[in-house]
């Protein structure tokens, strides 16, 4: 008996062992993005029986560190579905395959002007694009008569939301990406499109000023992330919102809201502008096999894949011709995410700005508990950053 389970054991681990034919698609998709793409693999595993498309689903927090230990090990995916901000690290360190090679006039034209640009770094293309995504502000129709579109107008809701112990507006107000339209609505940047830093100048100073006073006067929660600020919203304590298009999945069904744009920063004058960021599926340098994994690539950013993604997961696809769609036309949703790509700041891709995320974090707590004044914090921060990356700062 023995004998014949360490024989069992031995033929199970040998079949472990054994190469997948599979192509292995990392995502962190959830909800109706997840069901879309689970969709359109779907419909390449009917073409393909013996080359099927393998989804694994993978923590967003964890996301990146894992590709980034797992890759050069032979541990990783294929391919994977990422934003554009680390592409110029990952092509650094030779963990992403550049595929220029593949992308013809043909392929190239299916998508918009900006859409392969936002792929590209120092000349090589390194994914085909999915979607761009931006915040947008989101808010309850049964407790907002008009979508606001200045700061003032929200903050004139705070009365009212206090009263009943919620807040006029609720955003990931601990993190640079929510934070993003404030320092831009201010004149504010992280670094110029060369990487030079700019992170500690008065305009940041002025936004963190900002983002501490709508603490203070308790339009927002003194610190939010997805969890609170989905559960604010549907509870009727939060009467605005800013966030992005999967933040759709977590609205209860019996919610009543809409979408539009983000407000004017009623301080400047200006409009608030979040960042933009592209996903796009890239390979991974150790991809088993290329060229099957390009041929996934381009059926999963095709035209037919672009248009499930667009009615079902309501996302700002790339290509061309979905545009024209009906369905798409119609959706005023998707118009508003699409509205506002015109009012925001693509996401560097240089590699210095996988090291501002976490100290930038860290500096914003700071300044939203009181612990810390915006012109120093950022100063600090600054010399910090540039400590980890050795780049220049003005």
């Amino acid at each position: 008996m023995k004998l014949a389970a360490l024989a069992a054991l031995a033929m199970s681990i040998g079949a472990c062992e054994q190469p997948s034919n599979n192509i292995v698609l990392w995502h962190a998709y959830n909800g109706a993005e997840r069901d879309a793409l689970a969709a359109s693999a779907a419909t390449w595993n009917a073409a393909h029986p013996d080359r099927q498309v393998e989804l694994v689903a993978v923590p967003y927090n964890a996301f990146a560190d894992k590709l980034t230990s797992a890759i050069p090990g032979g541990n990783g995916p294929d391919l994977f579905i990422y934003s554009q901000d680390r592409i110029g690290d990952w092509a650094a360190s030779g963990a992403i395959e550049p595929i220029e090679f593949y992308v013809d006039d043909a392929r190239a034209d299916r998508f918009a002007d900006a859409g392969l640009e936002t792929m590209t770094y120092k000349g090589s293309i390194y994914g085909l694009p999915l979607a761009s995504k931006s915040l947008v502000l989101y808010y309850r129709t049964d407790l907002v008569t008009a979508p606001p579109t200045t700061t003032d107008a929200i903050v004139a809701l705070a009365p009212a939301m206090t009263a009943k112990h919620g807040f006029a507006l609720a955003y990931a107000n601990g993190d640079l990406y929510g934070h993003a339209p404030w320092l831009h609505g201010f004149g504010g940047t992280v670094m110029s499109d060369d990487g030079t830093l700019h992170i500690a100048s008065p305009e940041a100073a002025r936004a963190m000023s900002f983002a501490r006073q709508l603490v203070i006067d308790k339009v927002v929660p003194d610190h939010a992330e997805g969890p609170q600020v989905a559960s604010l919203f549907n509870e009727g304590l939060a009467a605005t919102v800013i966030s992005g298009p999967w933040f759709i999945s977590d609205i209860g069904p019996n919610v009543p809201y809409a979408v539009t744009t983000l407000p004017t920063v009623s301080p400047t004058g200006e409009l608030a502008e979040p960042f933009a960021s592209a996903e796009g599926i890239l390979m991974s340098a150790r991809a088993k096999d290329k060229d099957a994994a390009f041929a996934v690539m381009d059926a999963l950013t095709g035209d037919v894949a672009a248009l499930e993604r667009a009615r079902r997961a309501r996302q700002v696809v790339p290509n061309k011709a979905i545009w024209s769609d009906p369905a798409v036309v119609a959706d005023a949703t998707l118009g508003a995410f699409r509205a506002q790509l015109a009012h925001s700041v693509p996401l560097p891709k240089t590699p210095a700005m996988r090291t501002v995320w976490t100290p930038y974090e860290t500096a914003l707590g700071e300044v939203l508990t009181g612990h810390a004044t915006p012109a120093e914090r950022l100063l600090a921060l600054e010399k910090e950053v540039a400590g980890y990356t050795h780049v220049e700062r003005p």
